[in-house]
């Protein structure tokens, strides 16, 4: 073999390698930000698009693998195991599902709709607004939500309310500006005005989360995706795959692929809100439980009985292993069904392995919020609390801070029997008008102990709070005290006057 020939052939090895890794990483990253709810789905949709992909646990691998059991000793150290903590797990052979071997954590009941709008609000102190202006058209475009999580009035009708119902003079022009930023929201989709553009939005945010370096293949499908939606939509609502082939023009295994793609974009992203419209509430169980003790010890543990084991099926193994032994006498139908065969065991083996990573991950990710929130964890005192940011999290957990900060979406630990939602660990700080870091949950306390005793006949305006607020030792300036006041569900003096 030239040396030419070694290169071509090095070069195609390493970027087949690469695009492994690649494709191994952006799964590791899907799974991750599910919830548990969402990843049961996850796992049986891949088993039924993928025959190689079974349950059960992998007999051929021994019990003390690299596999992480879902705890941490006391002193951060990761225990390891391939197989659920038995201690607290076990096998339901009628169900097929791990379930606890002790007492279930208990479901906590959150109302729905207060919940979704209270999610969305607590996500604008993280986008910089353009001014105070924008912050109120962005939270009433909030508030403007329909069950689906939509938009589904025209801004000109939105314009037209704000205008007359509350003395708001706002362009179309300035409620897109606003409504972009609501876009720009967490869950993906949310703020739509229809289903296109909630495919859209999904489509894209998938796209620019997806590294361009080593993911050409994902880019390409998530870039077809995008051109069903904005070129041939009528054809994929009436679900005509052929019509859709022939308008793509691409092989049959990109298809798929892009068809999967479409497949798992959530066309409801204000389900939640949908719930809490007609008066129902939701049950939220743990994904974390984390114990303290009287000496100071703290246990974590990841709540993840729901997911079954999932192996690779070794009847489609040992069918493999055989045509491989004689490769050399197959026909060309064998040669490719073998080919699409391990390609599928491929896929299986990424799926299960992104299933141990997101288990890992999330172990270490609630171990890094363990080791900078310790004393809270053991006073559940807020006044415990340590400034942290997600970034802070990312570095130790070794991941992108876009993917802690949605993987902390939505999810919740029980500390000692009390439920938190896990943003609630984190603590921003602001810089005060004095220059100082400003703790946000100092601020509201003093906030609301400058309301609580004002004259209720004589509110105090946003100024004057400021004002009052330098004697609790905040300094911040009266466009910061309404943005707390706001999210702290505190009218504006006017509105707080008792005759």
């Amino acid at each position: 073999m030239s040396r030419s020939q070694r290169t071509d052939t090095t070069q195609i090895a390493t970027t087949k390698t690469t695009m492994r890794v690649s494709q191994q990483q952006l799964l590791n990253a899907e799974l991750l930000v599910l919830g548990d709810d969402e990843l049961v789905q996850r796992v049986e949709n891949e088993m039924n698009e993928n025959l190689t992909l079974e349950k059960g646990g992998d007999s051929d691998k021994d019990d003390t693998s690299d596999e992480s059991d879902g705890g941490f000793d006391e002193d951060g150290g990761d225990r390891k195991s391939d197989a659920v903590d038995a201690t607290k797990y076990a096998w339901d052979d009628d169900n097929d599902a791990w379930v606890p071997a002790v007492e279930e954590p208990k479901e906590t009941l959150i109302g729905d709709k207060e919940f979704f709008i209270d999610t969305l609000l607590s996500q604008i102190s993280d986008h910089n607004m353009a001014d105070e202006k924008q912050e109120k058209l962005v939270k009433y475009l909030i508030y403007s939500l329909n069950d689906k999580g939509y938009i589904d009035r025209p801004l000109e009708s939105i314009s037209d309310d704000l205008l007359f119902h509350h003395n708001i003079e706002a362009s179309v022009d300035e409620l897109e500006a606003a409504l972009r930023v609501l876009q720009n929201l967490d869950p993906p989709g949310i703020g739509a005005r229809d289903l296109q553009e909630c495919m859209l939005l999904q489509i894209d945010r998938k796209i620019e989360d997806t590294p361009k370096v080593g993911n050409l293949q994902q880019r390409t499908v998530l870039q077809l995706a995008r051109q069903v939606v904005v070129e041939h939509f009528n054809l994929f609502k009436s679900a005509d795959r052929r019509k859709l082939f022939e308008a793509l023009d691409v092989a049959q295994d990109i298809f798929d692929d892009v068809m999967n793609a479409l497949k798992k974009l959530n066309p409801r992203p204000g389900l939640s809100l949908s719930e809490g419209t007609d008066g129902t509430s939701h049950t939220v169980v743990p994904d974390f439980i984390i114990e303290t003790d009287v000496d100071g010890n703290i246990s974590v543990s990841l709540r993840n009985s729901r997911i079954p084991q999932l192996r690779v099926s070794q009847s489609y193994l040992d069918w493999i292993s055989e045509k491989q032994a004689t490769k050399a006498s197959l026909s060309d139908s064998d040669k490719e069904l073998l080919k699409d065969m391990k390609s599928k065991v491929e896929r299986a083996e990424r799926f299960i392995e992104a299933i141990r990573k997101r288990r890992e991950t999330l172990y270490r990710m609630m171990d890094a919020i363990k080791r900078q929130q310790r004393t809270f964890m053991l006073t559940q005192d807020k006044n415990d609390l340590k400034p942290l940011t997600g970034g802070e999290i990312a570095k130790m957990v070794g991941v992108d801070n876009s993917t802690i900060s949605r993987a902390i979406s939505n999810r919740y630990a029980s500390l000692n029997g009390t439920l938190y939602p896990l943003k609630d660990f984190f603590l921003r700080t602001r810089t005060g008008a004095n220059g100082k870091d400003v703790l946000r949950y100092k601020v509201e306390n003093a906030i609301q102990d400058v309301i609580d005793h004002e004259d209720k006949s004589n509110p105090l305006s946003d100024d004057k709070i400021a004002k009052e607020l330098i004697r609790h030792d905040v300094h911040i300036s009266r466009r910061t005290v309404a943005k707390y006041r706001d999210q702290m569900r505190i009218p504006e003096a006017k509105m707080r006057r008792v005759f």
